[in-house]
């Protein structure tokens, strides 16, 4: 108990650095002006159409933007899918939200009644990351959605930058579902 408390007081410790580290003094108001998040977040446009019962996987890419490190904020864990955690999705069709899988509302905090109870394991650390591409990750949509029917679907994420208490918003991207 002891240990796992140390951690995350270590944690806390570097994230607060953190924030103060990114953010400047504002001249003429005395308090701190914040900086843009120094990360894009990028969607890969799909080539071709997805058959209905196939998986449909989007790359996404995360760059930093900076000349310098950026501080991301993470999730340790031993869940291989910890990373889903981190970001928010959002697939539309006819401008409506596509039904959410169960894995979805419990990344998203949305369960339901009915749910099952899951207890969220890992702990939040702070990483430095150089300029250029930081991560590319792989989104299963049929992991967070119940992709039903074919259309035309719109695919957005986005992440909050605690830092600067702001939304980064990726580019949205369309995806034609077929039979």
């Amino acid at each position: 108990m002891v240990k796992s408390a140390m951690c995350m007081a270590m944690v806390l410790t570097c994230y607060g650095s953190v924030c103060l580290a990114q953010s400047s003094p504002n001249a003429g108001s005395g308090t701190p002006a914040l900086s843009p998040p120094g990360y894009t977040i990028t969607l890969t446009q799909p080539a071709s159409s997805f058959s209905l019962g196939s998986e449909i996987k989007i790359p996404m890419t995360i760059t930093n933007i900076t000349g310098g490190d950026v501080f991301w904020q993470a999730v340790w864990s031993t869940d291989k899918e910890s990373w889903y955690r981190g970001f928010r999705f959002l697939l539309t069709k006819d401008g409506k939200e596509v039904e959410t899988t169960f894995f979805h509302r419990k990344i998203s905090g949305r369960q339901r009644q009915g749910d099952p109870n899951e207890v969220e394991s890992g702990s939040t650390v702070v990483l430095p990351k150089p300029p250029g591409i930081m991560f590319v990750i792989t989104i299963d949509l049929k992991r967070l959605y119940d992709i039903s029917e074919p259309g035309k679907y719109t695919l957005e994420v986005t992440r909050f930058a605690g830092d600067n208490k702001t939304v980064v918003h990726s580019n949205a991207v369309t995806l034609n579902i077929v039979r």
